[in-house]
């Protein structure tokens, strides 16, 4: 590219808001030579956006975790419908046109749904020694079938080490479902609605998302705390939030109601 020619841009949209709103400040958008954050009004409302190279595809770590710092803030201060990461268009009369446009009523709709409401994550890990313990003290056979392997040839326990290794299995996949259970009657009392994903991992103990309502935030934070306490070391609870909704957007509903 000589010297002098403009890079060809399009356009980079983080979120819908609602019209006349102001953003925070200081944010730092995609890209790797980022612009600034603009707000684009229409009607009723606004999207977040800014420009990106186009012949520098996104993609890196770096672009997802610089739009999970925008769409997140924006969440800290106000309502907010966060998009996907990778939202590029031609250009800022296209976000118009074919975005707030052709999607304005849904949009309008869906910020009221949620209007006040911000989300909190729940991660739980075991301890895993302590976990075991629990397994072997409160599982007979379980108990012995680990002592009789205890110091013994791999090669010659290969059988019951693949047997205790499926019970302890089958016996983590009980006790995630019912520390699940468990968090999600804690905190359900104080959120709008609570969504359960799989914990994952060989420690993952709960993974939950939480719908709140901003004046109800603290009663929220006191129950995880309440939860905390009562499980001790046995889960270290990890709560994240405010961010933005990303698993509770609303579906469109259909003329027909469905």
């Amino acid at each position: 590219m000589s010297k002098g020619t403009k890079t060809r841009t399009a356009t980079y949209v983080y979120a819908v808001v609602a019209a006349d709103v102001d953003i925070p400040e200081g944010l730092e958008p995609v890209g790797e030579e980022p612009g600034e954050l603009e707000v684009l009004d229409h009607r009723r409302l606004a999207a977040v956006v800014s420009d990106v190279p186009v012949d520098k595809p996104l993609g890196r770590r770096r672009d997802l975790m610089a739009h999970e710092r925008v769409v997140n803030a924006i969440a800290e201060e106000m309502t907010v419908l966060p998009m996907r990461f990778g939202g590029v268009v031609e250009n800022d009369q296209a976000v118009i046109d074919e975005l707030l446009e052709e999607n304005h009523d849904y949009f309008v709709w869906a910020l009221e749904q949620l209007e006040g409401c911000v989300q909190f994550v729940l991660h739980g890990r075991y301890d895993q020694d302590q976990l075991l313990g629990a397994m072997l003290q409160g599982d007979a056979e379980m108990a012995q079938l680990s002592e009789s392997i205890r110091g013994q040839d791999p090669d010659a326990t290969y059988y019951d080490r693949i047997k205790l290794g499926e019970r302890i299995a089958s016996e983590l996949e009980r006790l995630r479902g019912v520390d699940a259970d468990a968090a999600q009657d804690r905190i359900s009392p104080f959120a709008v609605a609570v969504v359960v994903k799989e914990a994952g991992g060989e420690d993952g103990a709960v993974n939950l998302s939480a719908l709140v309502r901003r004046d109800h935030r603290s009663e929220f934070e006191q129950a995880v705390d309440a939860l905390g306490d009562e499980w001790g070391d046995r889960v270290a609870l990890r709560l994240i939030g405010p961010v933005a909704p990303f698993d509770f957007l609303p579906e469109p509903v259909d003329e027909d109601g469905s």
